[in-house]
């Protein structure tokens, strides 16, 4: 930093000594076009040494201007001996040349305090820019949390809850002959009605969290949701993935997993394409994802708004974006009227032995 300001200060002042020796040897060597008045040039010098250094350098052009022009272009010529005529003119170039240096030097100054005020700023915008996007890694990782805790929840009470009232259910049936036919059929349809519950309280707790991603990894929760996918939307959805991809670090997993979640959701409720393709590879570095539809695209209104927006968590390509950025990846989208293909790209992170 030191080094840097030296070189700068060095800079200003070479370049206040060099326009004083343009304009000297161009007065020289014209000396024919300035027979009249030789102040013009280094007048230029002296506004060129302030606005380029400010203050100090104008001040240092102004001495060298005043003894260049004593000693070349005042008679007796080489030499300091000045009339009273002569240094009246001296004095006027020299206030003229004072005056100028000021005024360059005040912008200069005004022009640096901007630019520190600008600095400044962008780098609070920075800054607060970094800690929202920390704090909505945080909001992300609290969410996947409370969505863990509540399908354990889901499963370990009210499902535990629902199989016992099954349970009860049956017993009862199997004594249905002893009731009267009005009871009989409201026993079959609660029987009915406790397994549908069952089913849609497993279903959605293997949507907030499947517990295959815990206990067995990715390629087993993925397959089974996209399965699970394509049976519940009538869309034809294709995976391909190595099933000895291995396991990943918590984060890696449940960020690829909620990615293509929100991926096929999307492509469900907006893009109208009968096909969706999910990709997904490892090298020794990364983890490379890609979701495909064949659907009429985003809109380029939101497909801006989209982009450019504040973290929204959870909705669309906002949550999606947030997920990435905190895991350091990054996320290319290409959207055209024949389809929408999103790609990630994650660092891997090793499940710890």
């Amino acid at each position: 930093m030191l080094k840097s300001n030296i070189c700068s200060i060095l800079q200003r002042y070479a370049a206040a000594f060099l326009s004083v020796l343009a304009a000297l040897l161009i007065t020289l060597a014209a000396k024919s076009l300035f027979s009249t008045t030789s102040y013009g040039l280094f007048l230029c010098a002296v506004m060129f040494s302030a606005w380029r250094g400010g203050l100090l350098p104008g001040l240092v052009a102004t001495l060298l201007s005043v003894l260049a022009l004593d000693y070349y272009f005042i008679p007796p010529f080489r030499s300091l001996d000045l009339t009273s005529e002569e240094l009246i003119h001296l004095v006027v170039f020299v206030a003229v040349a004072l005056f100028i240096s000021y005024l360059n030097g005040k912008q200069v100054r005004t022009e640096e305090a901007l630019r520190k005020s600008r600095d400044d700023l962008e780098a609070e915008v920075q800054e607060r820019t970094t800690r929202l996007h920390q704090l909505s890694g945080r909001l992300l990782h609290l969410q996947d949390e409370e969505r863990r805790r509540i399908a354990r929840e889901l499963h370990e009470t009210i499902a535990q809850s629902l199989v016992v009232l099954k349970m009860d259910l049956s017993v009862l049936s199997k004594s249905k002959q002893l009731l009267p036919a009005p009871a009989q059929e409201a026993l079959h349809e609660a029987g009915a009605l406790a397994q549908e519950c069952m089913r849609q309280a497993r279903t959605l707790s293997y949507l907030l969290h499947p517990p295959l991603l815990d206990e067995a990894g990715l390629y087993s929760a993925l397959r089974w949701y996209v399965d699970g996918f394509a049976r519940r939307s009538g869309i034809d959805t294709e995976l391909q993935m190595p099933s000895d991809i291995g396991r990943l670090s918590q984060e890696v997993e449940t960020t690829v997993f909620r990615i293509v979640q929100e991926c096929l959701t999307n492509i469900h409720r907006h893009s109208g394409s009968p096909t969706a393709k999910v990709r997904i590879a490892r090298t020794s570095k990364d983890v490379v994802l890609e979701v495909q539809d064949e659907g009429h695209g985003m809109p380029d209104t939101a497909f801006g708004r989209t982009l450019n927006s504040g973290p929204t968590l959870g909705v669309g390509i906002a949550g999606i974006r947030e997920r990435v950025q905190e895991l350091g990846g990054h996320l290319e989208i290409n959207s055209q009227n024949r389809g929408t293909t999103i790609k990630v790209v994650l660092l891997t992170r090793e499940e710890a032995a």
